[in-house]
């Protein structure tokens, strides 16, 4: 499972925020840079302005690791 986290600004801070709205399941058949128009893309569509996302991959949320460093948007 690809998806993408995305982070907000807290006193400086990037945190991951809290709910369903912070992640985007992705289709992993896509490139990393189809992934990051899509991260891009999403932002702000149905869901609050994030400050950052970062794209990661694994089984589940919890054993996933990150395919690309955080990026500011």
């Amino acid at each position: 499972m690809r998806y993408v986290q995305y982070f907000e600004d807290r006193d400086g801070k990037l945190v991951e925020p809290c709910g369903d709205r912070c992640v985007i399941i992705l289709d992993g058949r896509n490139s990393i840079t189809t992934s990051m128009q899509d991260a891009i893309h999403f932002n702000g569509f149905r869901r609050p302005n994030y400050d950052a996302f970062q794209i990661r991959q694994g089984e589940v949320f919890s054993r996933s690791s990150a395919m690309t460093e955080i990026i500011t948007l």
